[in-house]
């Protein structure tokens, strides 16, 4: 590429719809060419160089300034360093977002070489690079090498894309890839901002909650004004269950968002108080101050503590694979506890019952004990609300809990849509002791 025309540009492209930047080839080594769209980047200046092209410009949909840089590094170590070298400050002095991308010409471990002799030295100056001037690498799909011999004896992973760290988390959902190579030594790289839609987030309830101020009345009011269904109490239930859960919905939003503010500023209040201290203005009135604040903050900490322990559930997610012998154990465990061996009738324990004995009527004692016999953290099912809730709003939904099992045992269904907390307490019911 020693010469770049717009019409070899147009080609590449498709559309006259472009600007670009090249810097022509250096013996046998290929030039760089940037296109983009000018209608989502809008170029301030480029710096262009043998082994690099530099763009610095504003990207239009954010409007934040954005530091691109195609790179096609030397073979040397010693010009690879400098070119480091160089990078780093200029990253270091740039107050926006960066996108490095290219030939690096260099791997950063021994698993992205094949076939050729590994250099722990120039691995350990590109890795330090990377680390210096706050840049992470996107992980890459598709293939394991980039470039390839073409006796494919030898193949290196020398093309890859780093951005800026703050970039990695104002956009979490860029992704990148390899394609294939056809004719090239290299493969292709794609980046993309990807969004995928697993549908609405699952709701679940969490106990921390229980703590903080007015969630309680929330519960109440939401339940005694949510729409009922005379003719049916199933259906009663489900959409009580349905209305409060989109009542916690808005009021966890607004609260995340509260919680996040409040520690923010409780620690600047922290290093306000520090900061009294350390200059000497220390006394009584200023140590409580800090007592306060500490507490206050601990107790957010709890909460998100909470959280987490509720979140967690490390055992099974390391041992809970369906194929293990932990995963069987729990399901025996399970089977073993919800099997029938007989019922208590009148103080007199009958492994045999009569059908009679089974279609007795089911008091609200009885489903009250079933559900404080479930635990507190486990959720009946997908509507995400705890046993822990029931037993915590108990006199609150009790009467609508009642009338939704006994709807099952006097027309014995259960109406299209109900959510399976009444299905599990009829189950649960069915083994109670009479």
């Amino acid at each position: 590429m020693e010469k770049m025309e717009i019409f070899s540009v147009k080609m590449c492209w498709g559309n006259f719809a472009f600007d670009y930047v090249h810097s022509d080839s250096v013996g046998n080594s290929g030039g760089i060419l940037c296109v983009w769209d000018p209608s989502s980047y809008r170029k301030k200046d480029v710096t262009v160089s043998d082994y690099f092209i530099m763009i610095r410009g504003v990207w239009l949909k954010t409007g934040c300034d954005l530091l691109i840089v195609s790179v096609y590094a030397p073979q040397e170590l010693n010009e690879k360093k400098m070119l480091w070298d160089y990078l780093t400050h200029v990253i270091n002095n740039w107050k926006g977002e960066v996108i490095i991308m290219g030939d690096f010409n260099e791997v950063r471990c021994k698993s992205e070489r094949f076939g050729s002799n590994f250099n722990v030295q120039g691995a350990n100056v590109f890795n330090s690079f990377i680390v210096n001037a706050g840049l992470e690498e996107i992980p890459l799909g598709g293939c394991s090498f980039t470039w390839c011999h073409k006796s494919a004896t030898k193949m290196s992973k020398l093309d890859r894309f780093l951005i800026y760290k703050n970039l990695m988390i104002t956009c979490p959902n860029f992704t990148a890839t390899s394609l294939e190579r056809y004719l090239s030594d290299h493969r292709p790289i794609l980046l993309r901002e990807s969004h995928f839609d697993y549908g609405p987030t699952p709701f679940r309830f969490f106990h921390s909650w229980f703590e903080m101020e007015g969630f309680n009345k929330l519960v109440e009011d939401a339940w005694n004004e949510a729409p009922v269904d005379e003719s049916n109490a199933m259906s009663n239930m489900m959409k009580k269950l349905k209305y409060l859960k989109q009542k916690i919905r808005d009021w966890n939003k607004g609260n995340m968002k509260s919680s996040k503010n409040i520690k923010a500023k409780l620690k600047d209040d922290l290093k306000a108080v520090d900061d009294i201290i350390d200059n000497g203005g220390g006394n009584d009135e200023v140590v409580k101050l800090r007592m306060d604040v500490l507490k206050s903050i601990q107790d957010i900490d709890k909460i998100q503590s909470l959280d987490a322990a509720q979140k967690a559930k490390i055992k099974w997610s390391i041992e809970g694979d369906e194929n293990s012998s932990f995963y069987h154990g729990v399901l025996n465990k399970k089977r073993s506890q919800l099997n029938i061996r007989g019922i208590l009738v009148d103080g007199t324990w009958v492994d045999n019952p009569q059908r009679v004995e089974l279609e007795l009527e089911v008091s609200k004692d009885e489903v009250k004990r079933t559900v404080w016999d479930c635990g507190t953290d486990k959720a009946p099912g997908p509507n995400g609300f705890t046993f822990g809730f029931y037993r915590r709003f108990w006199k609150v939904i009790e009467n609508d809990v009642f009338d939704a099992v006994n709807h099952f045992f006097t027309y014995g269904d259960i109406p299209k849509g109900c959510n399976s907390f009444s299905s599990a307490l009829i189950l649960k019911s069915l083994m109670l002791p009479f």
